[in-house]
């Protein structure tokens, strides 16, 4: 396999990641709750193939291959798709991350407590 069939399958490869973070971002936008498995275990899949991806890319990249400018244009197709993957893995990092906080509990708005309870607190930290 040639460096630019390798990157053709490679940019094939981002964009059906970019895909399914898509799919990712409307899960976790419309249920406001962690990814399921089904994700998950699409996910992983797939970052093996991307890893496998760009092992062949490298093995290939190594062997000193002339970049024409049909390969130059391919590449930064792959560069703007994996660019804008990462934008939305950020995205939908945030929203997980929004989902599992749990809200903070309500602050009593008692009384302040009496001085000789914070006495107390705070002559045990001298």
């Amino acid at each position: 396999m040639s460096l630019p069939h390798s990157l053709t399958t490679h940019g094939e490869i981002c964009d059906d990641l970019y895909e399914l973070m898509l799919d990712e971002n409307r899960f976790l936008k419309a249920n406001d709750r962690a990814r399921g498995d089904a994700l998950l275990t699409r996910k992983r899949a797939m970052l093996a193939s991307l890893t496998s991806s760009l092992d062949q890319m490298r093995e290939r990249a190594s062997h000193g291959v002339r970049t024409s400018p049909e390969l130059r244009t391919a590449m930064e197709k792959v560069q703007q798709t994996i660019l804008k993957a990462l934008l939305l893995d950020r995205e939908n990092e945030q929203l997980l991350l929004k989902s599992t906080l749990q809200p903070k509990a309500a602050v009593a708005t008692g009384a302040p407590p009496p001085a000789s309870q914070l006495q107390r607190i705070y002559g045990k930290f001298r």
